[in-house]
């Protein structure tokens, strides 16, 4: 009897937590459904835009020693500002529409979930308590699917609108360089070597951001040296991009791990690194990593505005606030079976603790 009283509480709290998740569902859509046709709108109006822009170019183009060089360049400029914000915009509208189909076929699973539970509590559970059981197990594994798969995809989305952001941007401005130095190259030849070594200057600095950007996605030094010279070089680099003072502290061995914990540590702590650049205003940055011959303890602390660890996780489950604190919970917890602890208070500062134990033979050249 008792059993089936808490299993009664237990489908009504599924059904509480359904219903919930479908609520914010609904507000998300709501919210897609008012943005996107804005979006959409404004993508035809630069659309139209960018046309006349394109058709006074080519006007432009055939009586090029007729205009000023000023006004050259500075109406290659509005085209190109022109350009970049439709393909923002239109990348946007996309993202949105993605999200929306996303968001959809949630509400309909969410709908379906909640109607099974709902039937079973009005039913009774005393002839289906071993079915209950085995899908309790079922859902659990499938939340754990769920969430590595939108682990995923955030890490997707993070990925291209790194390449939007900065490389891609940096692109078009090359382009637009270039397109400059042609029309110059014969009219004014000190011109174009002027343009040409801002040219050179940008295409310097495109090639170290996309290093940058290639060794935050994967860094190949984690294959070929391992996870401690590859932490050093990425905090001395995240020190010097965030501006904030770093220190690197290790104890014990400096000898390989197997891969996948060495990829994962990396992971982690790149994460916890992420969220004290974006959410801490913190001036200075620590991590520790210390090697144990069965375990291995990592810290990052800071000494940032800290936060209210109730309130930020709740937020981050629902995907208000993307602190990655599910994820590398779930990373650190259900695939390498270890503890992941966080100690914040609003105003003293953050401490992210992973505790990873290590099978015999832990420490190893492969």
């Amino acid at each position: 009897m008792e059993q089936t009283h808490d299993l009664t509480t237990r489908v009504q709290e599924a059904a509480q937590k359904l219903q919930g998740d479908l609520d914010q569902v609904r507000r998300e859509l709501a919210e897609l459904n008012v943005g996107i046709p804005q979006n959409s709108a404004e993508v035809d109006r630069l659309a139209q835009r960018e046309l006349t822009i394109s058709s006074r170019q080519r006007e432009m183009d055939m009586n090029l020693e007729s205009y000023p060089r000023g006004d050259i360049r500075q109406f290659y400029v509005s085209l190109h500002e022109v350009q970049m914000r439709l393909y923002m915009m239109r990348t946007q509208l996309e993202q949105q529409q993605n999200r929306q189909k996303a968001l959809q076929d949630r509400q309909r699973d969410l709908q379906t979930m909640l109607s099974l539970v709902t039937d079973l509590g009005s039913q009774g559970l005393s002839a289906t308590t071993a079915a209950v059981g085995s899908g309790d197990e079922e859902a659990t594994e499938q939340e754990v699917i769920s969430r590595i798969i939108q682990a995923q995809e955030e890490e997707r989305q993070r990925i291209s609108q790194q390449i939007h952001d900065g490389p891609t941007q940096t692109m078009s401005n090359l382009v637009l360089q270039a397109e400059v130095c042609e029309r110059f190259i014969d009219k004014d030849p000190d011109e174009a070597k002027a343009e040409l070594a801002g040219l050179k200057t940008t295409i310097h600095h495109t090639l170290q951001e996309m290093r940058r950007f290639i060794f935050d996605v994967r860094p190949m030094i984690l294959d070929d040296l391992g996870l401690v010279p590859t932490l050093r070089r990425y905090l001395q680099d995240f020190g010097e991009r965030n501006n904030i003072q770093t220190n690197f502290v290790l104890q014990g061995s400096e000898s390989r791990l197997p891969k996948h914990l060495e990829i994962s540590l990396f992971r982690v702590i790149q994460e916890a690194l992420t969220n004290v650049a974006k959410h801490a205003h913190a001036p200075h940055a620590r991590v520790a990593l210390e090697i144990e011959e069965r375990k291995i303890t990592v810290v990052v602390e800071d000494d940032g505005v800290g936060f209210n660890l109730v309130e930020a996780e709740q937020a981050d489950r629902r995907g208000s606030r993307r602190m990655g604190i599910a994820n590398m919970r779930q990373r650190v917890e259900k695939l390498l079976k270890g503890r992941l602890a966080l100690e914040s208070t609003p105003g003293k500062g953050t401490r992210v603790i992973a505790t990873i134990p290590l099978p015999e033979g832990g420490t190893s050249a492969e």
